[in-house]
């Protein structure tokens, strides 16, 4: 896992979250990667003072914060972010290669009610990299159980599983696997690969109307300390993944979670 790249937001949880990446980027001793996450106010000409402004002050926030928090790291770089933020993702994740992004749950936003902010829901469905979303303001543990929730385990590239092995290994984790089985998905759609299984521990079975109710029904039973789960183009929460935005009554997760892109 060489390359990592971390969003910074504006909202207090930006520092601990910064640092939860950090420590984790420390254990594989790779290079992180930090981007400012605030948007851009105006894409007009008549305002690109302004906003080149803002973007001074942002990149000189940012700066402050990494060294605050890494005075003395050297593997910390500070990309400049473009108006589109997924756009300049895309374009970073095409030169380097970007092995994960690790992002707070809200960036900039301040709700109570929303589990995902618009800059956390944007990576996850419009990039192709693994996500792993930290809670808030928590420090960076190594994961002792893992849980991996699906409907199925067909895996289209073994490399899909790359940061799943990459921690499964560092921190000799357990992984516990939970086949959910939801209403009109036939027997056949339920084959998980080879390569998830001999990773597992243990196989379990839920009936259920979604793969969070399955999620709900065997999490407390598990106690994991961290959740991996698919986003696919026509898949794991297809539904729930098509808003930026996702709020707690429809899924909500206080352990790390790590989504990985499974292309259809």
């Amino acid at each position: 896992m060489q390359h990592i790249l971390v969003p910074i937001g504006v909202s207090r949880f930006a520092p601990s979250t910064l640092a939860y990446a950090l420590d984790f980027a420390k254990i594989f001793k790779s290079t992180v990667y930090v981007i400012d996450a605030y948007p851009q106010h105006s894409s007009l000409a008549t305002l690109s003072n302004v906003n080149a402004k803002l973007e001074k002050e942002n990149h000189a926030r940012i700066k402050k914060m990494v060294k605050e928090i890494a005075p003395k790291s050297d593997n910390v770089k500070i990309v400049s972010s473009e108006r589109d933020l997924v756009g300049t993702i895309k374009k970073l994740n095409s030169t380097i290669g970007l092995d994960l992004i690790i992002s707070a749950p809200l960036n900039n936003e301040i709700n109570d009610e929303v589990f995902l902010g618009r800059i956390a829901g944007s990576v996850i469905k419009r990039t192709t990299v693994p996500v792993l979303i930290a809670p808030l303001e928590k420090s960076f543990i190594p994961p002792k159980k893992m849980l991996m929730a699906f409907k199925t385990g067909e895996i289209k590239s073994s490399s899909i599983l790359d940061p799943l092995v990459d921690i499964q290994d560092q921190f000799k984790s357990i992984l516990r696997l939970l086949l959910v089985k939801v209403p009109g998905f036939a027997n056949r759609n339920h084959q998980i690969s080879d390569e998830v299984l001999k990773r597992a521990e243990q196989l379990l079975y839920s009936e259920n109307a979604t793969v969070y109710q399955g999620v709900l029904e065997h999490f407390q039973a598990n106690q994991p300390d961290m959740l991996v789960v698919f986003k696919r183009e026509r898949g794991f929460f297809e539904k729930l993944w098509e808003p930026d935005l996702i709020y707690k009554k429809d899924f909500y997760c206080t352990v790390p979670l790590l989504v990985l892109k499974n292309k259809d």
